[in-house]
C-alpha cells in the first residue's frame, strides 16, 4: 500500500478520548455479556474511572470483581495505575481478577494481594478501528470483536471460572446444568 493511499485512511474518530472510552468500554461489555450466558449477574461500570469495571454476583451474592483493560502491545502498566487496579479490587471481600489483553510487564503485586491474572492474548477493536490498524500494517495481536472471538473470551472465562471459582460457590455438576451442555462439555473433556 503506498503512503498517498494510507493518508485517505483516517481513524472512526480523534485519536483523544472518545477513542479511548470506546475501545475501552468494549471488552467490559463483552465480559459481561459472556459472564451472564453462563449464568451469572453482571454489573459493568461504564464509568471507567471509580471503582471496579465489572461485579459479578451469583443470585445475591458477590462472587467476582474484575478490573479490566483493552490495551495494545505498545501499552505499558505505571506504578500509579497498577496500584489503583490492586486498591480497587482489594475493597472488595470476595474473588479478584485482573484481565488484560496482551502480555503486561510490571504485573507483581497483584497476586500478593490475592488477586488473580487472566490475560486474554489481544486487544478487542470493533470492526472500524482494526480496519483502521490493518491499513497501518498495526495488527499484531489485535482482533475484531466478531463471534469466533467471543467463543474464545468464553472458553477462557470458563476455564477461570471452573479453576478458580467451582469449590467455593457450585458443584461442578449445577453449574454445568445452568450453562448449554454443548458448549460446556466440549470445553470440559479438556478439564476433567
Amino acid at each position: 500500500m503506498s503512503n498517498s493511499t494510507k493518508a485517505h485512511f483516517t481513524l472512526p474518530v480523534r485519536w483523544t478520548i472518545e477513542y479511548t472510552k470506546e475501545v475501552g468500554k468494549a471488552l467490559p461489555k463483552i465480559l459481561g455479556e459472556v459472564l451472564t450466558e453462563l449464568g451469572f449477574r453482571v454489573e459493568v461500570n461504564h464509568q471507567q474511572a471509580n471503582g471496579v469495571d465489572l461485579e459479578i454476583f451469583l443470585g445475591d451474592n458477590l462472587v467476582l470483581v474484575a478490573e479490566v483493560v483493552n490495551w495494545s502491545i505498545r501499552s505499558r502498566l505505571t506504578d500509579k495505575r497498577k496500584n489503583c487496579y490492586i486498591r480497587n479490587l482489594s475493597k472488595h471481600n470476595c474473588s479478584k481478577v485482573f484481565i488484560y489483553t496482551v502480555p503486561l510487564s510490571n504485573l507483581n503485586g497483584f497476586t500478593e494481594n490475592g488477586i488473580h491474572l487472566l490475560e486474554l492474548g489481544y486487544q478487542i477493536l470493533p470492526e472500524n478501528y482494526y480496519n483502521y490498524f490493518l491499513e497501518l500494517g498495526q495488527v499484531t495481536r489485535r482482533k475484531i470483536d466478531s463471534d469466533s472471538v467471543r467463543r474464545d473470551i468464553r472458553s477462557k472465562i470458563l476455564g477461570y471460572v471452573v479453576s478458580n471459582l467451582s469449590h467455593k460457590y457450585f458443584k461442578i455438576c449445577d453449574f454445568i446444568d445452568t450453562c448449554s451442555w454443548n458448549f460446556v462439555h466440549y470445553h470440559f473433556v479438556s478439564w476433567l
